[in-house]
């Protein structure tokens, strides 16, 4: 021990001498890098049976990875000097020189995988490169080699990963149960299954077969073999420049968040932008969040994107970052066309058979035209049909078949038909030449808000009522610190925050569509989200505009068992058709059901 030279005695702090820290030591730090938990195993032996040109990748998990992780393969395999070599720290064959750094087209090149993971496991390794000269067998625990000798196995690699952590057990204290652990890991499993199509995965979990998927010819029948209940999916696809991306959307009828899968030239990556840009695509459109998967795949040159800028290579850096969102959100936003295919609209009148959409305006624009015209009511009813590639297709307008019953319906009053009224304050019920018309208020309000607040925040005069009463809100320092870059956001909803100490945000003014406790959640999960764009594209925070629009049209929307007049409901129903898509809520949830007339009479006995 020694002490600091030259200060009051009274401060001195006592330091041992600075030594460089033994290999084992090193090894187990780097481990707490690269090595997390069981699925960060399976992900670097997985990249590197890919990276050696294995054709088929088995991996074998008991206790969730726990106690067991075992990854075969039949890659090239290796030698006995170079199994030992690939051992040791910073060894690699995918790596030469620093230029190398600047182009790099393998899935793993810091050498530093076998060696953290056998620093906190008990590691067996066998491999062969050429069956007839044999193989070997080296075992490790806790990083030391306890043995090394010859062994038989067929061309490839297999790596045995036994007790995980255990010579660490402040980190095996702090995995998740065996059913997260597996979870996490057959997430990775899947990711690389649909980075690499061409080859066949299996995952086996004590005695269960989870996944054994074959050689796939593309990415489309790799994800129906992941997944084969879903339903529908719609392939997209968009080049600029050297840049490519492609990939799958499947529309889900869910809640909660969607599921995504980014690959950049073949690596698994979570990238906040790429979110970013799938997440304004979602709700702009109107394509519905809950359980949809979207996977995209981009293809760009390896010295315009950075993969070292993670020790578990989970993350990239691209060097045209806003190039990349336009381009993913161009290419799902054409796959979002193409998922929801033709749209049939009902006319009433003896027009022209075909007509195309507006230009601008939506379906608003049409229904206006329309009403001016003195012309039937329109009510166009959103049917999926095949997807058309690359774009939307036109609106087609077609003739209802005529009832065949006595029953008619009673003039137009609105819209979308006759109106009944309200059932059980929560849906308000109309009639048309089809039959039965059923509008969710709550979604048709939070649709009608939601268009009027991306007005505001293109420019139109948000409305504002200063609070007698501020409201505080507790959000802590980084969320604090984060509202400077969303104020002028805030502003443009007619919603007035500043900062009122360290951790805390006043809200002095609000707009008539939201209550203050509504206010106090949003502006909380607004700073949050906003503390996740540091260093990301100034672009990608126009999301945090996509998000407040939803949030504050959502909790400013009337809910159900709210009593409405008959002069609001046919102010909400005038003031939906004026929307740019009256069929679905900013989360993609339904806004419209329509029971014909038809079923009804089928049902009943009359057909």
């Amino acid at each position: 021990m020694r002490e600091w030279k030259g200060r009051d005695p009274r401060y001195s702090i006592p330091v041992t001498r600075i030594r460089i820290l033994p290999d084992n030591l090193v090894n187990r730090i780097a481990a707490g890098e690269v090595v997390e938990r069981p699925s960060s195993v399976v992900k670097e032996l997985v990249e590197n049976s890919l990276d050696a040109g294995a054709r088929r990748i088995g991996v074998e998990l008991v206790n969730g990875g726990r106690s067991l992780i075992r990854v075969s393969d039949d890659g090239c395999g290796m030698d006995a000097d170079d199994a030992l070599v690939a051992l040791e720290r910073h060894a690699t064959s995918k790596i030469a020189s620093a230029d190398d750094l600047d182009r790099i087209a393998t899935l793993g090149f810091r050498g530093e995988a076998l060696p953290s993971i056998a620093a906190v496991s008990r590691f067996e390794l066998l491999t062969a490169a050429d069956p007839a000269e044999g193989g070997v067998r080296i075992t490790v625990e806790g990083g030391r080699v306890l043995g090394t000798e010859a062994a038989t196995r067929a061309r490839g690699t297999t790596v045995e990963i036994r007790d995980l952590f255990f010579n660490v057990p402040a980190r095996r204290k702090f995995l998740s149960a065996p059913e997260t652990e597996l979870r996490h890991a057959s997430e990775v499993v899947c990711g690389a299954a649909l980075a690499r199509p061409d080859v066949a995965f299996a995952l086996c979990h004590g005695s269960r077969s989870l996944l054994d998927v074959p050689p796939s010819a593309d990415l489309g029948e790799r994800l129906r073999a992941l997944w084969p209940k879903l339903a529908k999916v719609t392939r997209f696809s968009t080049v600029a420049g050297d840049a490519e991306v492609e990939g799958l959307i499947a529309p889900g009828g869910g809640r909660g968040r969607p599921s995504m899968i980014f690959l950049v030239n073949g690596r698994v990556v979570r990238d906040r932008l790429l979110v970013g840009a799938v997440l304004r695509v979602l709700r702009s459109t109107g394509a519905g969040l809950g359980g949809a998967r979207v996977v995209a795949s981009l293809r760009l040159p390896p010295d315009e994107v950075d993969v070292n800028v993670h020790p578990a290579k989970t993350e990239v850096r691209f060097t045209r970052g806003g190039s990349i969102f336009a381009l993913v959100e161009r290419a799902l936003r054409q796959g979002v066309a193409a998922s929801q295919g033709r749209v049939p609209v009902s006319r009433l009148d003896d027009g022209d058979a075909l007509a195309a959409e507006p230009s601008t305006g939506g379906y608003g624009e049409l229904l206006r035209a329309r009403r001016e015209a003195g012309a039937p009511p329109l009510f166009a009813h959103p049917a999926y049909g095949e997807p058309v590639a690359g774009v939307a297709a036109p609106v087609v307008l077609e003739a209802p078949p005529a009832p065949r019953s006595g029953a008619r319906p009673g003039p137009s009053d609105t819209p979308f038909g006759r109106l009944l009224g309200q059932y059980r304050d929560s849906f308000i019920l109309l009639e048309d030449d089809y039959g039965l018309v059923i509008v969710d208020q709550h979604v048709a309000h939070e649709r009608v808000l939601y268009d009027r607040i991306l007005a505001r925040l293109g420019g139109e005069v948000a409305p504002s009522q200063r609070l007698l009463v501020p409201v505080l809100v507790e959000v802590g320092d980084a969320s604090a610190a984060a509202l400077e870059r969303v104020s002028a956001t805030l502003v443009k909803v007619g919603i007035e925050a500043d900062v009122f100490g360290p951790d805390t945000v006043r809200i002095s003014a609000l707009p008539p569509e939201i209550e203050a406790h509504e206010a106090r959640e949003l502006v909380i999960e607004l700073l949050d989200r906003a503390t996740a764009f540091d260093g990301v594209p100034e672009r990608v925070a126009a999301e945090v505009e996509e998000e407040l629009a939803a949030g504050l049209s959502c909790r400013g929307a009337i809910k159900v068992n709210h009593r409405l007049t008959d002069a609001a409901q046919r102010a909400l129903l005038d003031d939906l058709a004026e929307t740019t898509n009256p069929y679905r809520c900013p989360h993609g949830r339904p806004i419209i059901l329509r029971l014909s007339q038809e079923e009804m009479e089928r049902r009943l006995g009359r057909r």
